[in-house]
């Protein structure tokens, strides 16, 4: 990075922080408020405040969990902030008809148009970052651009974490074949290469070569293929770009002793292989699959390297799957939330939540080097592969994504136990997407 973009976004980080740590919340003016607005700045207030969290992410499922990552630290930093989890066995939808309080809620960009839009919980947070003079520069841009797509301009959510796809390999499968491993910045032709060469059938027992959780990896692909078509509402899987995604890696599963049934192609059956050292190589998302591991088994002996590269995009890397603080519509401290949310985003708890092994959505040099160092598991890794290098754009999402991908998993069956050629796959793939749009569209009118 140039010396000078370095100390635009320096400057960028020093705004957010005076911002955040200057202010805390509420209304501005008031007797008896807390502070007073002084040289243009809002007045907000001390006064205390309970905020309620869903996190709708795997790794934080309890009381416990949710105070260790972000409730103590949010605590420490806001006393008068009394920060409530809400259990993970109660749903949104329990939530809303009960009408208990929800401020700001955790989740990715792809659960957005389901779980936030549809339940009309989004808010437009420009006016909050405009009172409170937050800077989205120094975030990582694909994520910030993700949400100025999705709220036409404005700003649902903060991007606080950033996963994405790479690539596992079971160390001790290619130790034994006597191969090397997987390189970093492996081209599409290099995977098919390897998987070729590891896949194979010894004393009865067969190994495999690669295995994937198709909906997350396709979805998430360099090459950007968009499942839904955003304009028309229609299926677009028969689109050139979709089909050269999907064929790049069905056709993995067609190679010689690579070859699963259909009781094992699934991304559950594969981690199970991977674990029983009976899959060399796994491609799936970065989160998910590194702390299925750690605590499954400890004693594995893997590694990971980046998301293989297509020829027509050598220089660019799979999508990011952001997490994002959404302040909710019928929050009633909003000022308050914010404030949580774009601390959050800070330096400070950037670095703390990289070394709990989250890809920081503030990048850093001095926080991604933080990376992992609380994370016994990531030890000796090449976490570097986690963060990725010239992200494609994150393709726009429709409410109909969620139909699309249960049908991407349909047309990969078809292909391996129907018999039939890709054309009429994702053709067919297409009119039942269609057809459930139609009638998701007909309940609304």
């Amino acid at each position: 990075m140039k010396r000078r973009s370095y100390v635009y976004m320096l400057a960028g980080c020093l705004l957010v922080q005076a911002a955040i740590t200057g202010c805390a919340g509420g209304t501005s003016g008031k007797e008896g408020s807390g502070q007073t607005a002084q040289e243009g700045k809002p007045a907000v207030s001390n006064d205390p405040v309970t905020l309620s969290f869903k996190m709708n992410v795997g790794s934080i499922t309890s009381q416990e969990g949710f105070m260790t990552v972000f409730g103590d630290k949010i605590k420490e930093k806001f006393p008068y902030v009394t920060p409530v989890f809400v259990p993970s066995d109660v749903t949104l939808k329990t939530i809303l008809e009960t009408g208990q309080p929800l401020d700001i809620y955790y989740d990715s960009f792809a659960n957005t148009p389901t779980n936030v839009l549809q339940n009309g919980l989004q808010y437009d947070l420009t006016g909050l970052m405009k009172q409170f003079g937050y800077d989205v520069s120094p975030l990582e841009k694909t994520s910030v651009e993700a949400q100025r797509q999705l709220a036409n301009g404005g700003m649902y959510g903060l991007p606080v974490s950033i996963d994405s796809v790479a690539l596992l390999y079971n160390k001790g499968l290619f130790n034994q074949f006597g191969l090397p491993y997987p390189k970093i910045n492996m081209t599409m032709d290099d995977l098919y290469d390897v998987t070729r060469k590891m896949s194979r059938v010894v004393d009865g027992v067969n190994y495999y070569g690669f295995g994937t959780s198709l909906g997350a990896v396709l979805a998430l692909d360099p090459l950007a293929p968009l499942f839904v078509d955003p304009a028309a509402n229609k299926g677009n899987f028969s689109s050139e770009t979709f089909k050269r995604a999907f064929q790049s890696l069905t056709g993995l599963f067609r190679i010689p002793n690579n070859e699963y049934d259909k009781t094992t192609l699934t991304y559950s059956a594969h981690l199970k292989q991977f674990s029983e050292q009976r899959l060399a190589m796994l491609l799936g998302p970065n989160a998910l699959g590194t702390r299925y591991f750690a605590d499954k088994d400890k004693a594995l002996d893997w590694d990971l390297t980046t998301y293989p590269t297509y020829k027509e995009a050598a220089n660019t890397g799979p999508q990011n799957a952001p997490g994002y603080f959404y302040v909710t519509s019928n929050s009633k401290f909003k000022e308050a939330a914010f404030q949580v949310a774009a601390y959050v985003t800070s330096p400070e708890f950037q670095k703390h939540l990289a070394r709990k092994g989250y890809v920081p959505a503030l990048q850093k040099p001095e926080i991604v080097n933080e990376f992992g160092k609380e994370m016994p598991f990531l030890k000796d890794k090449n976490v570097q592969a986690l963060f990725t290098k010239n992200p494609a754009t994150i393709v726009k999402l429709t409410p109909y994504q969620s139909i699309a991908l249960a049908e991407a998993q349909t047309a990969f069956n078809d292909i391996q136990f129907g018999g039939k050629d890709v054309n009429t796959v994702l053709r067919e793939a297409d009119e039942r997407i269609n057809q459930k749009i139609a009638a998701e569209q007909a309940k609304s009118k």
